[in-house]
């Protein structure tokens, strides 16, 4: 499989998952409601999936470009998409 795809796949997949303990920091499932917290959160998923990745794909990936476009944006899009998603029907 491409390392294109690895890296974005991945970055969806945590996306969904941020999205989703975003939501339910916003809704109070924890007990207490931060719309705040809830935007880092996702910043630091995102900060851990992107070293994550960079040990998965080494060297193949390089240049702020390349990680905005294969892991960056696939993952703010899809968070901001499944967030709003799922605090409007949750």
């Amino acid at each position: 499989m491409d390392t294109t795809i690895k890296v974005t796949s991945i970055h969806i997949i945590f996306a969904l998952i941020s999205a989703l303990i975003s939501t339910a920091l916003t809704l109070g499932w924890f007990g207490f409601k931060n719309d705040i917290f809830a935007g880092f959160v996702a910043l630091i998923i995102l900060y851990f999936v992107g070293q994550l990745c960079q040990r998965i794909a080494g060297e193949e990936i390089s240049g702020f470009s390349q990680w905005l476009w294969d892991g960056i944006s696939p993952f703010f899009f899809t968070w901001v998409i499944a967030y709003t998603l799922f605090v409007m029907y949750l």
